[in-house]
């Protein structure tokens, strides 16, 4: 069975059931689509949707409009972008709490498939959150490109707060879904008026993007953003990896995470989505909430959020040993060197790995590896982006490397170049 078959069969959420008789509403298939949930967005996001959509015929929007099942409230803002995608939509379809309405564009109609769990349908578990609702609309978009409702075999997802360009659904030439999981389209955080909380943003962007850049310098397979507005996932290997996963937060670290396993994720530098600055306590971590925890310790250019450039040295050195640890494998006697021999000169890298019980990681990996190939893939997939972030953490605690601000790290940047 192929792995989109059995995704949709035992995994795919209940949603893609109702999709049955969309079909016979439909005079043409559609190029694109995007996944987007929303959660009380201002009226913007809607009038934005509809503009974008007016721009791009042929593109289907899958909105969530959903809110956790802790807010017992009246969901008052869902409750109007419902009604105004009704009344500056046409409608054509409805099924419970799914309904469809196109769009009017210059050329073929693109469309909103809007899912209402928030009201008509169930709300969401709290602790399965934001993963949950981008994993309703992935599934639709599988089901739909399965069945050929969906041309392009590109799942594009992101969210409510952003300004999509004109070209976001342009990929490099000759881009395929067999070698790449995943692209991470470039971003930018753009001004809300208030000058606090952009520059509060800005700093957490230039922590988010001088994170990757020392995974880069180290030469770590994981070297890429894990921000979930920029997403463009392969519908076969958002199968492969059983969709997002049902999180509250990080739903977009984790499923890049498990696609990089797969097949590569690569970064682009064009086209840039503009995501606007803001405070935001829907998900427990994440930028609205990093934002305004920086906001909380006064000045932003001295929140000390920032790793020490000397720990992606470290995690450098680690890596090229983990080098040395595969080029030593022996699939006759199942034995690799020493890692503590090749680790002795730095009790740093010694330590975190113990901490990590790294011993018992390399047993699973001689055990389960009959060739020097696997053995390395077993490696790289135990040594993965969560586990680097653990050991770089283990490794800010066993050495005088702790966080600091955004002028000390470029000072240090500048001093490492």
């Amino acid at each position: 069975m192929a792995a989109t078959e059995k995704y949709l069969l035992k995994y795919a959420e209940p949603e893609v059931s109702l999709l049955t008789s969309l079909g016979e509403r439909l005079d043409h298939a559609f190029k694109h689509c995007v996944c987007i949930p929303a959660y009380n967005e201002a009226l913007e996001f809607v009038q934005r949707s509809l503009t974008f959509l007016s721009r791009h015929p042929s593109t289907l929007a899958i909105i969530v409009l959903n809110r956790p099942d802790s807010d017992v409230g009246v969901s008052t803002q869902n409750s109007i972008n419902k009604t105004l995608i009704e009344d500056q939509a046409k409608p054509l379809w409805r099924n419970q709490h799914l309904q469809f309405h196109s769009v009017k564009t210059r050329d073929k109609p693109s469309a909103i498939l809007l899912i209402d769990r928030f009201d008509t349908g169930e709300p969401i578990p709290q602790k399965q959150g934001v993963g949950l609702a981008r994993k309703i609309a992935a599934d639709i978009a599988l089901a739909l490109i399965d069945r050929r409702i969906i041309d392009s075999p590109w799942i594009y997802s992101t969210d409510a707060d952003t300004l999509l360009p004109n070209n976001y659904f342009e990929l490099p030439t000759g881009a395929t879904n067999n070698s790449t999981a995943a692209f991470i389209l470039a971003y930018k955080h753009i001004a809300s008026g208030d000058t606090t909380i952009d520059q509060a943003t800005q700093v957490y962007e230039q922590w988010l993007k001088t994170y990757v850049q020392g995974l880069k310098f180290a030469g770590s397979p994981y070297a890429f953003n894990t921000v979930g507005s920029t997403l463009c996932i392969s519908a076969r290997h958002y199968a492969m990896v059983r969709g997002f996963p049902k999180r509250a937060a990080g739903e977009d670290f984790y499923l890049l995470n498990k696609l990089r396993k797969t097949a590569a994720v690569k970064e682009l530098t064009e086209p840039v989505v503009q995501i606007q600055s803001r405070i935001s306590s829907r998900t427990p971590f994440g930028t609205g909430p990093a934002v305004a925890e920086i906001l909380d310790g006064g000045a932003p250019n001295s929140a000390e959020i920032f790793y020490h450039p000397q720990l992606f040295v470290l995690l450098k050195q680690l890596l090229q040993g983990f080098e040395n640890i595969t080029a030593g494998f022996s699939d006759e006697q199942k034995t690799v060197p020493d890692w503590q021999a090749i680790f002795a000169d730095s009790k740093v890298i010694l330590s975190a790995l113990e901490a990590m019980d790294f011993n018992q990681a390399i047993t699973h990996c001689i055990e389960n590896s009959r060739s020097q190939q696997q053995f390395t893939t077993h490696l790289m997939h135990w040594f993965d982006s969560f586990r680097t972030l653990k050991w770089l953490h283990f490794a800010r605690d066993f050495s005088n490397c702790p966080n600091i601000d955004i002028e000390q790290h470029r000072i240090f940047v500048n001093a490492l170049s």
